[in-house]
């Protein structure tokens, strides 16, 4: 029986993996806040802050007694567009972004290190996302030994402003938690990083399918990409990917990419969608991606800067694992698992 622990417990992922979880794994959640759902969990631990260097070092040090082989790190803050604006702050490092997804990074690999140092192992498995990329070349995807680029002023120091090298504050912050988890505790972790999760919690599809739902017209970019997964998929993945740093023959180390094998445009998402829920093509209108930025500057919703083409390659991940699934086939599975809370 393996014992993990899970930090963002409530979130996409988290809920995934407490829905997912194996038999062969006994789960304990950490949730900041209030979790309305615990089935799946054998244990919750509440008020949790992560950012709290010692209650954290503290917590860590009682789940590594408690047997605990891994923690999961689900812990973020992915509201890309609301978050975007903190990158003009006086004090950006001091805001939800940051924090959430660079400190408390940093925060759980200095405590997973300091216990292992002790002499108990606990590992960790860090999420992460596509977005630590800004655009591609048309049709090339990112690989993991990618170089991560973050933009400095001309004193060194981070220039959080900077959205040439680095499109979105989000992508930023996510970037810098990464690169913490491989200073504090690189011969203990593996991040995982992942291409748009979608679940019953919300997301691009659960979106699409309510609005198909609705029957009104809607708009869809044809001219970026996306590569999207199942939440069930994802979990799946994980668990792999945790399974295989524990195996004295593999010790898997350093950091995976999990997105559909393929992509497509929200467009085409769309149309399958459609085509899958019986409902008419015709809702849906082709637009540009610059268009669709230009409409949420007009309506007083101004989006994040979106790249075009950030498509991960997870050659790496199938040839240590198994073959992922294309992005057809995740819309499919999407339906399949959740199709029929948008019947009507």
């Amino acid at each position: 029986m393996r014992h993990i622990a899970i930090t963002g417990i409530s979130g996409k992922v988290g809920d995934a993996l407490r829905r997912y979880g194996s038999p062969s794994s006994t789960l304990t959640g950490l949730v900041h806040n209030n979790l309305p759902v615990t089935e799946g969990l054998a244990e919750v631990v509440r008020e949790v802050d992560c950012t709290d260097r010692a209650k954290v070092r503290d917590l860590v040090r009682g789940l590594a007694r408690n047997k605990v082989r891994t923690i999961i790190n689900c812990a973020g803050e992915t509201d890309l567009d609301g978050v975007e604006g903190q990158r003009y702050a006086a004090e950006p490092t001091t805001l939800s972004a940051y924090q959430n997804n660079t400190r408390i990074a940093e925060v759980v690999a200095d405590a997973c290190a300091e216990v292992a140092a002790e002499g108990v192992e606990i590992l960790l498995l860090h999420l992460s996302s596509e977005s630590v990329f800004g655009d591609n070349v048309h049709g090339k995807k990112y690989t993991e030994e990618d170089e991560l680029k973050v933009p400095r002023d001309p004193t060194g120091a981070v220039n959080y402003a900077d959205t040439v090298m680095m499109p979105t504050f989000y992508g930023l912050t996510k970037v810098l938690g990464e690169q913490k988890v491989l200073e504090r505790y690189r011969e203990g972790s593996v991040i995982v990083r992942m291409h748009g999760v979608q679940g019953p919690l919300g997301g691009f599809f659960k979106r699409t399918c309510s609005e198909l739902q609705l029957g009104q017209p809607f708009t869809r970019v044809d001219d970026m990409y996306v590569a999207h997964l199942t939440d069930a998929t994802i979990a799946e993945a994980i668990f792999a990917i945790e399974e295989a740093m524990h195996d004295p023959e593999r010790r898997t180390r350093g950091r995976y990419h999990l997105s559909a094998r393929n992509p497509l445009t929200p467009y085409d998402i769309s149309l399958r969608f459609a085509d899958r829920l019986g409902k008419p093509r015709s809702l849906i209108t082709p637009i540009l991606l610059n268009e669709l930025i230009e409409a949420g500057r007009k309506s007083g919703k101004p989006l994040a800067p979106r790249p075009y083409y950030t498509i991960l390659d997870v050659a790496k991940f199938e040839r240590d694992f198994y073959r992922l699934p294309t992005a057809e086939a995740a819309i499919d599975e999407y339906v399949e698992l959740y199709g029929h809370l948008f019947s009507t």
